[in-house]
């Protein structure tokens, strides 16, 4: 129980400002749930994240992940489009259809 609480220590306030930056305005209640939800996922990666070199990258794919699960809760499709247009998203993040192959 003491890694866990270290780990939510260390990690939560930069995921909660990272998770408002690209969830956009929502109130502080929805991000705190959004944030515990994206550390809870980390949590259960802590094996992979343990091992990864690049933590700060394996974060923000975890975290792109539960914004856009998020965002597509809230019915917020222009947000989405808005985070596909301007920061590097793997389109199978916010496409309902998976992409066609010969693109």
């Amino acid at each position: 129980m003491k890694e866990l609480k270290e780990f939510i220590d260390c990690w939560y306030p930069a995921v909660f400002m990272a998770a408002a930056k690209l969830a956009g305005p929502s109130d502080k209640e929805a991000l705190a749930t959004l944030t515990e939800n994206i550390l809870a996922s980390l949590w259960d990666q802590r094996e992979e994240f343990a091992v990864e070199p690049r933590q700060g990258v394996f974060i923000y794919r975890v975290l792109l992940q539960e914004v856009i699960t998020f965002l597509r809760q809230q019915g917020d499709e222009q947000r989405i489009r808005v985070l596909r247009d301007i920061v590097l998203i793997d389109p199978a993040l916010y496409l309902t259809d998976p992409p066609p192959e010969d693109i």
